[in-house]
């Protein structure tokens, strides 16, 4: 007697993968990407830290004002003189009992307000230029990773896609190797059939039951990956309506000039170009102005016994750092050049991918074509074979070959579409425009 897989199992083969995971369009996907995925935030961080860095170089060019309190003590002949002068105390008069020589032990409590101001430095306003072109290269960095999170959440979404699709694929071919399996039976205990052919269609329809359950496993796993793709850290998404290239037909956002990523090695370079100017500004003198205001009392802090000011200016020259200076200007001038070398093989990588992703359509739509055909020619074969199978006219071998042939038919259908959906979709990341043209059409959408 033949063991008929239970029907149990083969509903849940045909059952959906996850019933309550929750649903999104492709839209919603990219745009809860674009602001809950980590590297979103991440990239958001580091734009945050370069705008810091501007107003960081900006304080190079404002005043420091520190204010101190310092408590001394010394019976130095010297800082004892000192102290005592600094308080106003006439140590040098004839009546005063001060001895200059072995004094007593003087203390003192100084309390200051100094302020500082540059007046010339050179490498204060390269500082802020190269701030200014490292926030614009942050800022284009997160443009750039908003496509990219973007796209990869489009992937994950096609991925879904493409997992739906083959179970549906995969559910239909086992119902019809279930059907052939009914038909062997059927012949078998009709006397009219061999139990070989019978034994053929039971490994069939098994290996159709294990492909079935690998697609409705691989759902679940599409679905996963596409709530990681859009920020979440577990649970299960899923697609509301499979995407057609007509998703594609209109692209009202203009192709951007240079992509955000190549935008953002541009601006290095420039900030480079900056840094080695910079570097040579290093051989220039500092002239800085220092200003300060002191009380100072014996016995007490914030005491005002006496009372002082201070006011001066410096130059200061380094004639010579050990080629210090030297080696760094060299050292930027040579990333300047790597960053060049690097900029310009981006832009020729861009413009292969460009010419690539433009085969890559063409070819897709030409496969999904002629995969549509041969899905059509492999059904009607399918059902000429199982018509001349049940009238004894052929082999099982030759049904379950067309068979084969059509599930394979199948799988090359929902492969060709989900390539042409993503060839579309890199075509537009390509030109730096995937993300708005996405968001644009939920604004323009009914």
């Amino acid at each position: 007697m033949r063991m008929r897989p239970p029907f149990l199992v083969l509903l849940l083969l045909l059952s959906p993968a996850t019933a309550q995971a929750q649903s999104l369009d492709v839209v919603s996907a990219v745009q809860r990407a674009v602001t809950d995925r980590p590297t979103i935030l991440a990239s958001q961080a580091q734009g945050q830290s370069a705008a810091s860095a501007v107003r960081e170089a900006r304080s190079l060019y404002l005043p420091k004002i520190v204010f101190s309190e310092t408590f001394s003590m010394s019976n130095e002949p010297a800082g004892s003189l000192f102290i005592a002068l600094n308080q106003e105390r006439n140590v040098m008069s004839p009546d005063s009992s001060y001895n200059l020589v072995n004094p007593d032990t003087q203390q003192d409590f100084d309390t200051r307000l100094t302020l500082e101001q540059a007046l010339f430095d050179a490498d204060a306003g390269y500082r802020i230029k190269e701030a200014k072109k490292r926030l614009e290269s942050a800022q284009a960095r997160s443009d750039w990773s908003r496509e990219s999170a973007g796209f990869a959440a489009f992937q994950a979404y096609l991925g879904v896609q493409n997992a739906l699709a083959e179970r549906q694929a995969t559910q239909t071919g086992a119902v019809e190797a279930n059907e052939v399996l009914r038909i062997a039976d059927e012949r078998y205990a009709a006397g009219i059939g061999l139990k070989a052919d019978q034994l053929r269609a039971m490994v069939f329809h098994s290996e159709a039951s294990r492909r079935a359950l690998t697609a409705r496993n691989n759902v679940i796993i599409a679905q996963r990956r596409l709530a990681l793709a859009i920020g979440q850290t577990e649970g299960e998404i899923t697609i509301s309506a499979p995407l057609d290239s007509s998703f594609f037909d209109s692209s009202p956002t203009a192709a951007v000039a240079d992509r955000a990523d190549l935008q953002a090695v541009a601006l290095e370079v420039e900030s480079l170009a900056i840094a080695t100017k910079r570097s040579q500004a290093a051989y220039l003198p500092r002239i800085d102005f220092s200003g300060s205001y002191a009380l100072h009392n014996e016995s007490s802090p914030f005491g005002a016994d006496a009372q002082a000011w201070h006011l001066g200016a410096a130059l200061k020259w380094e004639l010579f750092d050990g080629f210090r200076r030297d080696a760094s200007s060299a050292r930027v001038s040579a990333e300047k050049a790597a960053a060049v070398a690097n900029l310009s093989d981006a832009r020729r990588e861009q413009n292969f991918r460009r010419a690539e992703v433009e085969l890559r359509i063409a070819e897709a739509r030409a496969r999904k074509e002629s995969a549509e055909q041969g899905l059509v020619a492999a059904k009607e074969g399918q059902r000429l074979l199982q018509q001349r199978y049940e009238s004894g006219l052929t082999d099982l071998v030759d049904l379950l070959a067309t068979q084969s042939a059509l599930d394979q038919a199948r799988s090359f259908v929902v492969a060709a579409d989900i390539q042409l959906l993503f060839s579309l979709g890199q075509a537009l990341l390509e030109d730096g425009r995937f993300v708005s043209t996405i968001l644009t059409k939920d604004e323009v959408s009914p």
